[in-house]
């Protein structure tokens, strides 16, 4: 089974309308998914999300958040229609190690995980899909989790590895 990767949640409801939308984002922000959960799109709300008039209007004056950082600005800007619940992602050392799947050493991972500043972690987190997927490529067995913090892994592309 692939690990989930973590990823922000906003579920989004209508407070006059009652339809619930639910948007995804990875930890960098970028989009990943957008799903209605209740209700339907009607004619207002596909302008109003997508934009245009017509075809040749298309994307104008768009409100759909193709970035998380839009998001954050309807919880201030938009509180009065929506209400807006967030899922955070779980960036503890039991996310990370469920993340990374080859449980070996884990005293050792944790102690390594701890010594991490925040921001480290979260590039450890950022890192792990991308330098699990190379090792499918290679056909390479993954490094216990406490050598990638250790040696600092998190740090190389494993995109363009």
């Amino acid at each position: 089974m692939k690990p989930k990767e973590q990823q922000t949640t906003y579920i989004i409801k209508s407070k006059a309308h009652g339809y619930v939308w639910r948007f995804k984002y990875h930890l960098n922000g970028a989009f990943i998914s957008f799903e209605i959960l209740e209700g339907e799109l009607n004619a207002k709300q596909v302008l109003w999300l997508f934009g245009g008039k017509n075809a040749k209007d298309e994307f104008q004056d768009a409100k759909f958040p193709i970035l998380e950082q839009t998001i954050k600005v309807w919880e201030k800007k938009l509180k009065d229609n929506f209400e807006i619940t967030i899922e955070l992602p779980d960036l503890t050392f039991e996310g990370l190690w469920n993340l990374y799947g080859n449980k070996v050493k884990k005293f050792e991972s944790e102690k390594a995980f701890n010594k991490l500043k925040e921001a480290d972690r979260i590039k450890c987190f950022l890192a792990t899909p991308g330098y699990l997927k190379y090792l499918q490529k290679k056909t390479t067995a993954p490094a216990h989790l406490s050598t990638f913090i250790n040696k600092r892994y998190f740090e190389d592309d494993w995109t363009k590895a």
